[in-house]
């Protein structure tokens, strides 16, 4: 939680929260440039809200963390974790929401037998390489449900053009497979779980932290390159035009 990050270079951070007794610790892992996958910190608090999570990300800045080339930031649909890379990162930092967990809110508002259908429908859109025509496709899933299940249209509309993020940076499709969720910092606590699995009683958020932060070098140990990393200078390539684009639209002139 102290180390220096300033050697640094990630194209790509994912943060997520998991809950030890009554406290809520939020987690970020690191992807740099050749595919290694980093612990870069965690936080601990009692809900997963913007203040937690704005230290969180402005511990890594003060700790030599640079993202001025652009950083992919794959997260849920939590606004504090939105809302925190928007204050501390700003324009570098396109997001990419959950692909999984937006099925599975969508899922939750749908009848069993609908569901197969429409889940069928939402991965075609995705796989669109046009994020502009994925997006069109998924509008039209949201209409065809609208009626019947309002809920579900809504939920589908709600944050919908992050999950084509990947999409519109040309994310090539074996390293999407890595970029479309948050299962790179979800598999990585369900392991660091295992390191407090027999503790019953949560006396502090110290303690929570202490397990949390032992937990996840146990699970770091055991990490490898993420899947498709070859391809990740395609990414980076496209994370710098995005930049260039945000610093040409504040009419900053780009060499």
């Amino acid at each position: 939680m102290n180390a220096d990050l300033s050697e640094l270079k990630i194209c790509a951070l994912f943060a997520d929260g998991f809950g030890l007794g009554d406290h809520t610790v939020i987690v970020a892992i690191g992807v740099d440039t050749a595919g290694n996958k980093h612990v870069l910190g965690l936080r601990e608090g009692t809900t997963e809200n913007k203040t937690v999570c704005k230290e969180l990300l402005a511990n890594f800045v003060e700790r030599g963390l640079d993202v001025s080339g652009g950083v992919l930031c794959v997260v849920d649909g939590g606004k504090g974790l939105r809302a925190a890379i928007k204050a501390v990162f700003g324009g570098q930092a396109p997001v990419q929401r959950c692909r999984l967990h937006k099925e599975r809110n969508v899922k939750d508002h749908l009848p069993d037998h609908v569901w197969p259908g429409v889940r069928t429908k939402m991965r075609k859109a995705w796989s669109n390489p046009d994020a502009a025509k994925g997006i069109a496709q998924m509008q039209a899933v949201a209409r065809s449900i609208e009626e019947q299940h309002p809920g579900a249209a809504s939920s589908l509309r709600e944050g919908m053009e992050e999950t084509f993020t990947i999409n519109r940076l040309g994310v090539p499709a074996k390293l999407a497979v890595t970029m479309f969720s948050t299962n790179v910092v979800e598999s990585a606590i369900s392991v660091a779980r295992t390191a407090h699995r027999n503790v019953k009683r949560w006396r502090s958020g110290k303690m929570a932290e202490r397990w949390a932060a032992a937990g996840m070098s146990v699970a770091q140990k055991k990490f490898r390159k993420v899947k498709g990393y070859r391809e990740i200078p395609l990414l980076v390539a496209a994370l710098d035009n995005h930049v260039n684009d945000k610093l040409s639209d504040q009419g900053v002139k780009v060499a």
